[in-house]
């Protein structure tokens, strides 16, 4: 049982990639956003109580499905300000723990290709970052700060790459090199 994590820019292709490994690999999909919008239904974007609450439902979430042995999980998560910059080396830690093999993949794309992206219809329906102008805003505003990874993470530029071949890179990268105990 493995989880891989998936984490990057809005845009970058996590939902895509961890949906096609769901497809070719029998992998279970969690996505940050199932619990972003649950939460942000109760609370605003950022306070402190959607920022713990966000964080510890992920890190339940993901250590229980863990325990029960549902299979391995890929996981998306977005870099965002208001995510606490030690999350995924948290995260990595308690999964590691529990015995499953981690894999923390940071996708990456060029801005042009990122720009080009990001006006997908599907991210609206999500609730996500889904235009040029407010992408640009967010950066400008420094909305997307890096985290502080887990050691051995791996990064995989997904430019030019169509989804089947962005997650066979990736897969091949999980299945041949460790990223993280």
């Amino acid at each position: 049982m493995r989880v891989i994590i998936l984490c990057g820019l809005p845009g970058v292709g996590k939902l895509s990639v961890a949906n096609e490994l769901a497809r070719t690999r029998g992998h279970r999909v969690f996505h940050n956003h199932l619990v972003f919008n649950a939460v942000e239904a109760l609370f605003p974007f950022g306070s402190a109580a959607f920022v713990e609450l966000r964080e510890r439902l992920w890190l339940e979430l993901l250590c229980r499905a863990v325990q029960e042995r549902v299979g391995s999980i890929v996981f998306t998560i977005a870099r965002d300000r208001s995510v606490e910059a030690s999350f995924l080396r948290r995260l990595d830690q308690s999964l590691s723990h529990l015995g499953v093999e981690v894999h923390c993949i940071e996708l990456t794309c060029s801005d042009n290709e990122l720009e080009r992206r990001v006006v997908s219809a599907d991210r609206a329906s999500f609730g996500k970052v889904h235009t040029v102008e407010r992408l640009r805003e967010l950066r400008a505003a420094g909305a997307f700060p890096s985290f502080a990874m887990p050691v051995g993470t791996i990064t995989v530029d997904t430019s030019g790459l169509s989804v089947q071949q962005a997650a066979a890179l990736v897969d091949a990268r999980v299945n041949h090199g460790s990223c993280a105990a």
